[in-house]
Parts: structure tokens; C-alpha cells; sequence
């Protein structure tokens, strides 16, 4: 993914909401995030900020 496609997806989330989800082992897990943002496009990192419990 080149720059202009990582800006384009990052701008279809103007509220920060969205769904993140990750493999724990074999288990699929998710959560619902309203702080999700783009922190640069080289390299391409995402910031998620959660509340540690909110994953217990």
C-alpha cells in the first residue's frame, strides 16, 4: 500500500470509530474503538487507544 491508498483509508474514518481486531492464539478477538488514528504513512502505524479492562 503506497501512501496515497493508506491516506485515502485513514480519511474514511473522520470520527475515529471503528472495529479492531486481532488473533489471540487460535482465538479471534475485537473490539469497537472510538480513538483509531494515522500517526505517519512511512512507516504506516495505526493508533488505538483502549482502556486495558475494556479487553478483560
Amino acid at each position: 500500500m503506497d501512501g496515497r491508498e493508506l491516506r485515502n483509508c485513514f480519511s474514511k474514518f473522520p470520527t475515529g470509530v471503528t472495529i479492531v481486531s486481532w488473533f489471540d492464539g487460535s482465538v479471534q478477538k475485537g473490539i469497537t474503538v472510538n480513538s483509531f488514528s494515522s500517526v505517519s504513512l512511512d512507516p504506516p502505524p495505526a493508533l488505538v487507544s483502549i482502556q486495558i479492562k475494556s479487553l478483560h
